[in-house]
C-alpha cells in the first residue's frame, strides 16, 4: 500500500481546513504627493469692517509714468502747476465659499474589521482636505492670473510641441519681469517656483551654457548632482509638487498627444486667502436610533484670488517624459 502523506498537497485534507492564505495586520498606506500651494499664500485682509458674502481689498496705485514725464518740464516764474487727481485704487474681491467631504462608516464594520480602522480613516480625510484645497488654489491661479505664457514657440496650449519645455532662459525671463516690476521676494531673496518634478528634470539635463547642469557638474561642488537637488536656480527657489496641474491638450493625437504642464512663478504677495472658518476634520453627530453610524469629515469657508499680478507668472510647457502622465 502506498504511503498517504498529510500535506499541503493531500487535498482533501487537513491542510483544506487548517491551511490557509492570510493578511498582515498592519496595514500600510499607498504612496501619495502632499500639497504644497497653501504654503505660498502669505496676504489676507487686513481689517474687514464687517462679515459679508465677500471681502473687496483696495489698494492704492502709484502715479503713471507719464505723470512722471509731464512733471519734468520746468516751472514757469508767473504761472502755478495743474493739479493732478491721486490715481484711483485697484480692487481685488475674495468671495468665500464653503467645502466640505464626509465619510461615514458602520458599527458592523468596527466590529470585524481587523486593522486599525479609524485613525487611518482620519488621516486620509485630512489628506483629502489638503488636496481639494491644493486644486482648489490652482484652479484660481489658472483662471484670474493674466501673466501666461507658453514653452518654445507655442501661443497656447493647444499649439505646444514636444520640443517646447521649461528653459533655464524662460527662469531668467521670469525673474528679470518679477525685478523689472519691483516684486518683493519670498525666502530671503529668492522668488519661489512651484514645478513638477518632470519639469525639473528637463531644468537638470538641459545642456549648453547658462543651463543647470554645467555649474552643477563641473564646478568646485557637486553635491547637488549626488543628491539629486535642484534648489534655487537663476534667483528662483523650486518647489516640486507632483500635484501641478497638467491637461492633455497640446498638439498631437492619441497617446502621444502633447500634454500641458503648469508652473507656478510667484513672488511675495501674489496670493490673497480670505478665511471664514478654517479647514479642520469634523467628528459628526452620531444621531441613528441603535448608534451605528459613525461620521467622519472636514468642513471649511474659504476664498483665494490673485492680490498682486505682478508678482505672478504662470508658464504653460511640455516635458520630456509626456506620456509618463497618464
Amino acid at each position: 500500500m502506498a504511503n498517504q502523506f498529510t500535506s499541503v498537497a493531500t487535498v482533501p485534507g487537513l491542510a483544506t481546513e487548517l491551511v490557509q492564505p492570510v493578511y498582515d495586520v498592519a496595514v500600510g498606506e499607498a504612496l501619495h504627493a502632499l500639497p504644497t500651494m497653501r504654503a505660498f499664500v502669505h496676504k489676507t485682509p487686513g481689517n474687514p469692517a464687517m462679515r459679508g458674502s465677500s471681502t473687496t481689498l483696495e489698494k492704492f496705485e502709484w502715479f503713471s509714468e507719464a505723470a512722471v514725464t509731464a512733471a519734468k518740464t520746468p516751472l514757469t516764474e508767473e504761472l502755478d502747476v495743474d493739479s493732478t487727481k491721486m490715481p484711483q485704487p485697484s480692487k481685488v474681491t475674495v468671495t468665500p465659499k464653503e467645502y466640505g467631504f464626509a465619510v461615514t462608516s458602520t458599527r458592523k464594520l468596527a466590529n470585524r474589521v481587523f486593522a486599525p480602522f479609524d485613525p487611518f480613516k482620519a488621516r486620509a480625510i485630512a489628506d483629502h482636505q489638503n488636496r481639494v484645497l491644493d486644486s482648489l488654489i490652482q484652479d484660481i491661479l489658472i483662471a484670474n492670473g493674466t501673466n501666461v505664457s507658453w514653452g518654445g514657440a507655442a501661443t497656447s496650449n493647444a499649439t505646444l510641441a514636444a520640443g517646447d519645455k521649461m528653459t533655464a532662459a524662460i527662469v531668467r525671463r521670469a525673474v528679470a519681469r518679477f525685478r523689472a516690476q519691483a516684486v518683493p521676494t519670498y525666502y530671503g531673496g529668492f522668488y519661489a517656483a512651484v514645478a513638477h518634478p518632470y519639469t525639473v528634470l528637463d531644468l537638470r539635463e538641459e545642456t549648453g551654457s547658462g543651463a543647470w547642469r554645467v555649474p552643477n557638474e563641473y564646478g568646485t561642488d557637486q553635491s547637488k548632482i549626488w543628491a539629486g537637488e535642484f534648489g534655487e536656480f537663476e534667483g528662483v527657489r523650486f518647489v516640486e509638487n507632483p500635484l501641478v496641474r497638467w491637461a492633455l491638450d497640446g498638439s498631437g493625437t492619441g497617446g502621444a498627444q502633447i500634454r500641458s504642464v503648469q508652473t507656478y512663478f510667484l513672488g511675495d504677495g501674489a496670493i490673497v486667502e480670505q478665511v471664514y472658518e478654517e479647514p479642520s476634520v469634523v467628528v459628526g453627530p452620531v444621531v441613528d436610533k441603535l448608534q451605528r453610524f459613525a461620521t467622519l469629515g472636514w468642513y471649511g469657508d474659504l476664498d483665494w484670488n490673485v492680490y498682486e499680478q505682478k508678482s505672478f507668472r504662470r508658464v504653460s510647457h511640455a516635458v520630456s517624459l509626456n506620456t509618463d502622465l497618464v
